[in-house]
């Protein structure tokens, strides 16, 4: 399975880092515990099984719609396979296009990436683990917190199968072709 993903300007990605280390220490499973070196804050915006050539060009020329700033709203939970604690990302009207965009060009299966549905957002926190005692901790400690403004820099893919991850470039700042 492969993600298409919007990353962080740097003082965003730190700030987002921070909150990570303020939940590991209090013994929660905060994001920063993933040992992946490709671990990093990030926004996604659909998963597919692959990524071919022509949904690369696609999403290159998605990508150009970047940067985009949004806001840090306030902490949401999730249930379901996982629980998850994260930093809603207000959904403005150029992100949401670029998402139903994104959505179309690499054929969403997930449904929780259906453009009537998805809700962005910054994972903070996230466990298959039983039980939501650390979900409610972890969801006290950042619902008093004021929103942030932030920076939607880039993008990059993740693959699953390989556990690694590939930047996403946009059409102004893809490779040029041979001819």
């Amino acid at each position: 399975m492969r993600t298409v993903e919007l990353t962080l300007d740097e003082p965003t990605e730190l700030a987002v880092r921070r909150v990570w280390d303020e939940l590991a220490e209090l013994g929660l499973p905060g994001q920063g515990l993933r040992p992946s070196a490709a671990n990093r804050p990030h926004l996604t915006l659909g998963t597919c099984p692959e990524l071919t050539d022509p949904m690369r060009a696609s999403l290159a020329e998605a990508l150009t719609a970047l940067p985009l700033e949004v806001e840090f709203t306030r902490p949401v939970r999730f249930g379901g396979r996982s629980r998850t604690v994260a930093w809603e990302v207000s959904p403005t009207d150029a992100l949401l296009a670029l998402q139903l965009r994104v959505w179309r060009i690499i054929d969403a299966p997930n449904p929780y990436h259906h453009p009537a549905v998805w809700t962005p957002h910054v994972t903070l926190a996230r466990t298959l683990r039983p039980g939501d005692a650390w979900q409610e901790r972890a969801w006290r400690l950042l619902r008093g917190r004021p929103a942030m403004p932030a920076v939607l820099t880039g993008a990059r893919s993740y693959d699953h199968a390989t556990d690694s991850a590939e930047d996403l470039p946009p059409a102004d700042r893809a490779a040029p072709t041979e001819e």
